[in-house]
């Protein structure tokens, strides 16, 4: 016991901290990267469809969600330490059995399995951080912290296409056994054993109306636009969600023990920040979604080369990071947000010109601008938004602002792939009005195809219509391009909406 003492007053302490700690955040969300890239080689690995592969992700993302709401309950009933180890050994044992999965069925258990400890990982991650650094540090450890949690997402998708491509697709889970097997070594010789609160009743009826509510919400979003808005299965599914998290919130303000203190959204910065984040989720996953999809199938990327264009981003956002905490530690938080919020903006209205003669250079440059901007907005907002709660709130408000994120993720991705597909309709529409067939672009355009294919061997009639038909695949490509544009300008709009909440966010160093 007075070794641990020792150990815990050493200025080293609080880094200790860190490396011990970052494995699990960092595992989490690799891995919601990671399969992604891998998921083709999966699907005729065990020949099954797409609706039936999707689950390998629906799943993992469906548990981690519900568990992250329930992290302050879990934290008060076993203290930060165990349930940071218990969850990683969860995550590391669940990816064991899915790299050796030999049925489909099998591989979406584990992942909701892996998803359980994933829940708890990364919301229990930031308070063990953020309170292993003084108040006046806790700026810095939310940058430290962001390090693990956005090196994952971009190198997801490189390493995933690379194990896949050359070697199997069981890799991508057997990768996580070295690294959990170490975080959980790590932070059981050094984080402190943590504080509990004993006579801890369980509150089942909220935890399943929250479950119920909260996963049937996720499911509709991610299949929306897949399975059609106003089909009777997602409208079933949205009013299952309002049923279950309307009942949800009558228990939760009713019981003595309630699984979820809402009470944090008492505190008003707690509130906004929360608004803020779910803004950025929106602005933030949408335009990632947009960002390899352009790449891909407008520039002919393939899915390592569009990994690889993303990494310099990620270099930029690692380095501005600790420095934006740093920032936060010194002045008004929001000032940092606030730059971030518009720097992000101004990339993606800048991404919004990408066209297909958009060079890789300038597509470096672009990302990095983003990568300005989004490594100065998480760790002022964390900082703010944690200071704002007692101590015993904390492992709640991080859990909750966690799937507040999660949500506005979902929900970004699908507006956004609706508002795409409906944009491509409209520009389609608007190129095949004023596309004139007559003018002398045209002609020489269909003269010169109509040429070239007839000395491939084609008659003047054979010729003249595979000429038109390049035409209007040119023409459907430039209609995706112009769509694609917009998405970004709407994206980056979205994101200005979140100056609002942030001018409001009052500053605490409590």
């Amino acid at each position: 016991m007075s070794s641990t003492t020792e150990i815990e007053k050493s200025p080293l302490y609080k880094w200790l901290v860190v490396i011990a700690v970052m494995s699990g955040a960092f595992l989490v969300v690799l891995d919601i990267t990671v399969v992604n890239v891998a998921l083709p080689k999966i699907m005729s690995g065990f020949g099954v469809n797409l609706d039936k592969i999707q689950w390998v992700i629906t799943a993992y993302m469906l548990t981690m969600a519900i568990m992250m709401p329930s992290v302050g309950w879990l934290s008060s009933k076993i203290g930060n330490k165990v349930l940071f180890i218990s969850s990683l050994v969860i995550f590391t044992v669940s990816s064991v059995f899915c790299g050796v999965a030999w049925h489909v069925d099998i591989l979406i258990l584990f992942r909701a399995l892996q998803g359980v400890g994933a829940g708890a990982l990364m919301p229990i991650a930031m308070v063990i951080i953020f309170e292993a650094f003084p108040p006046e540090q806790r700026g810095l450890a939310m940058g430290v912290y962001g390090i693990g949690a956005t090196f994952g997402p971009v190198i997801g998708p490189t390493l995933g296409g690379y194990l896949t491509e050359h070697f199997s697709w069981h890799l991508i889970f057997f990768i996580n056994i070295p690294i959990g097997l170490l975080g959980s070594f790590l932070a059981a010789i050094i984080l402190p054993a943590g504080k509990t609160k004993k006579g801890m009743a369980f509150d089942l009826w909220g935890f399943l109306t929250m479950a119920i509510g909260l996963g049937c919400l996720l499911t509709a979003l991610s299949n929306g636009q897949r399975e059609g808005w106003t089909s009777s299965y997602i409208l079933t599914l949205f009013s299952i969600a309002t049923f279950g998290l309307t009942a949800f919130f009558w228990i939760e303000r009713r019981v003595s023990q309630p699984l979820i203190d809402l009470s944090v959204y008492g505190t008003f910065t707690y509130a906004m920040a929360t608004m803020v984040f779910i803004i950025q989720g929106i602005g933030l996953y949408g335009s990632t979604f947009l960002i390899p999809m352009f790449f891909e199938s407008m520039l002919d990327y393939t899915a390592l080369q569009a990994g690889f264009l993303m990494l310099p981003m990620a270099l930029v956002v690692g380095v501005v990071l600790p420095v934006a905490g740093k920032l936060a530690d010194r002045m008004d938080g929001r000032i940092p947000i606030v730059f971030g919020v518009l720097f992000s903006a101004l990339s993606l209205y800048w991404l919004s010109f990408v066209d297909l003669k958009t060079s890789k250079d300038t597509a470096y440059w672009m990302l990095i601008m983003r990568g300005l901007g989004l490594g100065f907005i998480f760790p002022p907002l964390m900082n703010l938004a944690l200071n704002s709660l007692p101590a015993d709130k904390r492992a709640t408000g991080s859990g909750l602002m966690n799937v507040s994120r999660q949500i506005g993720g979902v929900f970004g991705v699908a507006v956004i792939w609706a508002l795409l597909e409906r944009r491509e309709i409209f520009h389609n529409s608007l190129f095949a009005q004023t596309q004139n067939l007559e003018s002398f672009a045209t002609k020489q355009f269909l003269f010169s195809f109509q040429e070239l294919f007839q000395r491939l061997g084609s008659v003047e009639i054979a010729a003249r219509q595979k000429a038109l038909a390049v035409l209007h695949l040119l023409v459907k490509k430039e209609a995706m391009v112009a769509a694609f544009g917009d998405c970004f300008f709407i994206a980056g709009m979205i994101f200005l909406l979140a100056l609002i909440p942030t001018l409001l966010l009052r500053v605490s160093k409590t």
